[in-house]
């Protein structure tokens, strides 16, 4: 799937994997001759990201989400 642009929209609007995290720019996905599995590449500024990058974000959105519900008590903290 080399060079295999996306072009799926959201009521105009890219949705996630189609829009650069960083610079906003057209990713494309790719197959990874190191690994052998599908990565997404930024044509604009080069970023890459594959399912382990994906899977840390996400692990991290998740933990900064209770972190902002356990400040609001006051009582308890996240180790």
């Amino acid at each position: 799937m080399k060079g295999t642009a996306t072009t799926k929209t959201n009521q105009g609007k890219k949705s996630g994997l189609d829009c650069c995290h960083r610079c906003g720019g057209l990713m494309v996905s790719e197959l990874s001759t190191d690994t052998g599995t599908a990565e997404w590449h930024c044509v604009t500024c080069g970023d890459r990201v594959d399912q382990v990058i994906l899977a840390r974000r996400r692990h991290r959105e998740v933990r900064q989400e209770a972190e902002q519900v356990f400040a609001g008590s006051g009582r308890f903290g996240l180790n």
